[in-house]
């Protein structure tokens, strides 16, 4: 990637961007295709400074393009897709030195004007946002993650803490496969078909099953395993015990971070609807938090 700065004189503004903007740490502001609505959200975006890859421009525009002023696309909410009053919103802030996500609750939207969120909390403490921010939210909703980018366009203390969004010109859909996986790092206790214990790690979870790390064998495809680890969830924890069959076994070098571990693939079976529920809060929590593989 070969950063330059933009002027912002060529940004064109009203129509899709010819070329992805960037950030000074090469995170992107807005993709290719994305349009810029105003001077104002223009400037807004312009605090830190805009930048492109010159490497990848893409191919000179036709007049056709030059000319194209057909109305932007709805995107928020797009069809099919309804945010719910305090689902869980996953923020990055950008353009800022340290890129930490963090989370706060959807109050509601205004069709065309804002969207209201909670100020999001880390550690206790609320966390200090700006007026005229960028940011990236994440919001899962249903069997989809709702992906875009605003601007905050007030932070709000009365009658209580929480910001107005910008309303969002463009965002993008990633729709979930039936059974998604979300990447874990959960310690977990193993018990083989024989009932000797082991301790692993698991660093793969879906609905329906698991990839477990071992430093031992603890089977073979066919056998039975159970799985007992802790899952915590919006502060309330519970232990699961979860039983499984192995599908597929395979030595990995490092796993999760582990040396010289083997890494079993699992199919839960006849799991008490308690665990399934918790099961599901956990994995669809993770992927909210951009943990999908």
């Amino acid at each position: 990637m070969n950063l330059k700065p933009v002027a912002l004189a060529s940004i064109p503004v009203g129509r899709p961007l010819p070329w992805s903007l960037y950030d000074r740490n090469g995170y992107t502001v807005l993709a290719r295709g994305a349009t810029v609505y105003s001077r104002r959200q223009l400037d807004s975006l312009a605090a830190n400074g805009l930048f492109r890859d010159v490497d990848a421009l893409p191919p000179a525009a036709t007049a056709k393009d030059e000319i194209d002023e057909s109305p932007p696309e709805e995107l928020f909410p797009p069809q099919g897709v309804k945010p719910q009053v305090w689902e869980r919103v996953q923020f990055r802030v950008l353009g800022r030195d340290v890129q930490t996500h963090y989370y706060a609750r959807l109050i509601g939207y205004i069709k065309g004007q804002s969207i209201l969120v909670t100020v999001p909390v880390a550690g206790g403490q609320r966390v200090v946002m700006v007026d005229g921010e960028r940011v990236e939210v994440r919001m899962l909703t249903g069997s989809n993650i709702l992906v875009f980018q605003s601007s905050i366009l007030r932070v709000c203390v009365s009658p209580t803490h929480y910001l107005h969004l910008e309303y969002p010109a463009r965002g993008r859909i990633q729709r979930l496969r039936q059974s998604p996986w979300a990447r874990m790092n959960l310690a977990a206790s193993v018990i083989d078909a024989q009932g000797n214990m082991e301790m692993g790690q698991v660093v793969n979870l879906s609905l329906d099953g698991a990839k477990v790390a071992v430093p031992r064998s603890v089977g073979v495809k066919g056998e039975p395993l159970r799985l007992t680890f802790r899952a915590a969830v919006d502060g309330q924890e519970t232990r699961l015990i979860l039983d499984s069959v192995i599908q597929r076994v395979r030595f990995a070098k490092e796993a999760g971070g582990w040396p010289e571990m083997l890494e079993y693939g699992v199919e839960f079976h006849d799991i008490p609807p308690k665990e399934q529920l918790w099961l599901n809060c956990l994995v669809y929590r993770r992927i909210a938090e951009g943990y999908l593989i």
